[in-house]
């Protein structure tokens, strides 16, 4: 428990808003099961829900096999494209490493190059 919920239920509140949320729980309760027309709409909605549950259990105890099959696949083809994005990123380093190597190469004839013409230019001057 954080610094701040123990806070909260050191000072007694927290069983305040225990006894607040209880009650007014039971009150909304109340008030819907007061209402025929509430009443009804919660009894249709839960029937609905049950539907829909035994649906959706009846549907993948029907086709568990196949959902199996695609979880395989599809963890299959993740694995692919891991892998493909791996490959291109080691690809991608040594590309930038071969980069790097070029231009301190390149760095360095350039600089040489320059001095060469620094000597040849005093030569002359000579």
């Amino acid at each position: 428990m954080g610094d701040l919920d123990k806070q909260f239920c050191e000072n007694n509140k927290c069983s305040k808003v225990k006894v607040g949320l209880f009650v007014g729980a039971a009150a909304l309760i109340t008030a819907v099961m007061l209402k025929k027309d509430w009443r009804d709409k919660v009894v249709y909605e839960a029937n609905q829900l049950k539907n829909c549950t035994a649906e959706t259990y009846s549907f993948i105890r029907d086709n568990r096999e196949q959902i199996v099959e695609q979880v395989r696949i599809t963890a299959s083809e993740v694995s692919e494209v891991v892998k493909g994005i791996s490959e291109d990123v080691k690809k991608i380093g040594e590309s930038a490493a071969h980069l790097k190597s070029s231009s301190e190469d390149f760095i360095k004839v350039t600089k040489e190059t320059a001095q060469d013409m620094k000597d040849l230019k005093l030569k002359k001057d000579e």
